[in-house]
């Protein structure tokens, strides 16, 4: 079994497939036209986890299970990354129950998690906000009441941004 974290509806051949799928002797190509063609109802660009299951005569199976919860708190909480120390410092963003419960519901769609009761689900994503030092509260805290004004859409920029200045300070610390 491997697991890949593929974009959905918009999969295309990489490096990093290939790397995965070549010891396999799984074809690229018919990979990611038969995932784009499993996954065209979702939104494109949505980092869709991925177990490839080969077997001995070059065939194989796959099954696609939801975002990371990491990838879902960060949308929901709008921040490009989770703290770098957890719950030991002050929080960089915050969600509500409310919100952990729909991440719940979404999670509660993958195979290893029919079942489960989503309190437990809901416990579990709890814990995984604290690691990244993004609270949860029953309302938003004021601090992070504007959260909402900006777009998901610039996550990503802002994610490049920030790998781009730690880059920069990387090579600064070297000279």
């Amino acid at each position: 079994r491997f697991r890949l974290i593929v974009p959905g509806a918009t999969a295309k051949p990489s490096p990093k497939m290939g790397q995965a799928l070549g010891p396999l002797g799984i074809n690229m190509m018919s990979f990611c036209k038969e995932f784009n063609a499993r996954t065209t109802k979702v939104r494109p660009e949505v980092p869709l986890q991925v177990t490839i299951v080969a077997k001995t005569d070059r065939t194989y199976k796959f099954f696609i299970r939801t975002p990371q919860v990491q990838w879902f708190i960060q949308r929901v909480a709008r921040i490009p990354k989770g703290s770098d120390w957890g719950a030991g410092r002050p929080p960089v963003g915050n969600i509500t129950w409310k919100e952990v419960f729909h991440i719940a519901k979404a999670k509660s769609m993958d195979p290893q998690l029919i079942g489960t009761p989503l309190r437990t689900i809901c416990i579990g994503i709890r814990h995984t906000a604290a690691a990244m030092g993004v609270t949860v509260t029953r309302e938003l805290l004021p601090e992070f009441a504007k959260r909402d004004d900006q777009p998901v859409t610039e996550l990503e920029a802002l994610r490049k941004e920030l790998r781009l200045r730690n880059k920069a300070g990387k090579k600064a610390g070297k000279k």
